[in-house]
């Protein structure tokens, strides 16, 4: 008997190295494809994704976006901690990606296959009020990133929380320069590469 569950076992932790391998694989040449809609030729962490969520009460957030998914590595966190009906929708261009977030999620989130810079029509569609957008998309992505933070401005002085990551701090003061971005996390190293989470609220 206990031979059995060993194996059993042992099976599943196979599928699960197998999938996470065949992921991994998928990211990087995402990367390799498109190296300025991708952010890292490797997905996150989890120490990454649980300081992308860190302090955040998610017994008062009722509808969250996340912006560029990919794998799914932000999404599995925020499900740890949010609640049950609470709407999740996750915003990816990629095709291969959103079929993937599908499979992996089912019901539990509702996927848009389309680009981030249409997110003001996609919240309009959703209810017209975000609680939290987590994105793991860059910093920059050329032809959007004027766009979507005039969206995000808007969204966050309606009372959305706004989480995104950034290997280069220096390149947020930039971007965001202007905008009320603060710090809240220090320095995750055990991610490649390392990177710092910031919020605007």
């Amino acid at each position: 008997m206990n031979f059995y569950v060993l194996n059993v076992k042992t099976q599943q932790e196979r599928k699960i190295m197998w999938r996470d391998f065949r992921e991994n694989i998928l990211f990087a040449w995402k990367y390799v494809c498109h190296p300025l809609r991708n952010a890292s030729v490797t997905p996150s962490s989890a120490r990454a994704a649980e300081a992308m969520v860190a302090g955040i009460d998610f017994s008062d957030i009722h509808t969250i976006f996340e912006l560029g998914p990919g794998t799914g590595v932000f999404t599995k966190r925020i499900l740890k901690y949010c609640r049950q009906d609470t709407k999740v929708v996750l915003v990816e261009i990629d095709p291969k990606y959103a079929a993937l977030l599908q499979e992996r999620f089912g019901d539990r989130v509702l996927v848009e296959q389309t680009s981030v810079a249409d997110l003001e029509a996609l919240v309009a569609k959703h209810g017209g009020k975000v609680d939290l957008i987590i994105s793991g998309l860059p910093v920059v992505i050329p032809g959007v990133t004027e766009k979507l933070l005039r969206v995000i401005k808007k969204c966050t002085d309606e009372g959305t929380i706004y989480r995104f990551f950034s290997y280069v701090p220096f390149l947020v003061r930039q971007v965001y320069k202007g905008l009320p971005v603060r710090k809240v996390s220090p320095c995750v190293l055990l991610n490649v590469p390392p990177l710092w989470v910031f919020e605007m609220h």
